[in-house]
């Protein structure tokens, strides 16, 4: 969902998916991002980010040199634009964004699923069985996420350090497990959440479709706590919600 107030066109996150098959294992794919507002065509480098992600091309080691590519297309699509000096100034700084990815690796007959996971920034992985969080990465407090987080450039020349910032976790799950993905403002709203009352999860247990979700969301960016501020800041806000089920 775009932020309250906004168009559906105005919205700048991203999300995919991807899965491939071979003899001996399934290897499934999934990321979001999150473009900085602040940027020039962030939304167009949010999508590049997460299917980079998700066709294999964005590793944790090489992280600078894996999106290398995906700064040059980014940068295809964006010249010739014809902007006024100070937009076309912005534009030159290139765009930022988030990108926290998971890959979940099935072979034939296993109990259970190894997983590995990226993320630059402050999008969130939450790894849930039933009612309990198990892992938050990269984030588990509140008060990480009033930092202003180090973000992926299409500007290469701003991805110098980026090395030092990618957060990397691996771990296996069981059938039955959940895995939730959300952009900062959402990830910040659960974690604020959780920590009041675990059973905020049975709200997100719950969510049937899109519909809920957007009910969710309108709901709790009204709701305030204590100190006087919503629980779920006006953002951009993105969820993807998986769910390990055992094959036949």
């Amino acid at each position: 969902m775009p932020k309250a107030g906004n168009r559906s066109d105005e919205y700048e996150d991203a999300s995919h998916n991807s899965t491939h098959v071979n003899k001996e294992t399934t290897i499934c794919r999934f990321a979001i991002a999150d473009g900085a507002s602040e940027s020039s065509y962030a939304e167009l480098w949010a999508n590049l980010l997460v299917s980079g992600y998700c066709f294999g091309r964005i590793g944790a080691m090489q992280i600078h040199k894996s999106v290398s590519p995906l700064s040059k297309a980014w940068q295809k699509k964006t010249n010739g634009k014809n902007l006024p000096w100070y937009a076309q100034e912005k534009l030159s700084s290139g765009a930022f964004s988030t990108l926290a990815g998971i890959t979940f690796r099935y072979p034939i007959d296993a109990e259970s699923a190894a997983f590995d996971a990226i993320a630059v920034g402050d999008s969130c992985i939450f790894h849930v069985r039933g009612d309990s969080m198990l892992g938050s990465f990269p984030l588990s407090n509140v008060d990480e996420f009033l930092r202003r987080p180090i973000l992926i450039s299409s500007n290469t020349a701003n991805n110098g350090q980026l090395k030092a910032f990618v957060h990397s976790w691996i771990g296996t799950a069981e059938a039955g497990d959940e895995f939730w993905l959300m952009t900062d403002a959402l990830a910040c709203w659960l974690i604020t959440r959780y920590k009041e009352d675990c059973s905020v999860m049975r709200l997100i247990h719950k969510l049937a479709g899109e519909s809920d979700f957007n009910h969710l969301v309108h709901e709790e960016r009204r709701r305030t706590h204590g100190e006087g501020r919503f629980y779920l800041r006006n953002d951009d806000v993105t969820f993807i919600r998986l769910k390990l089920v055992k094959g036949k």
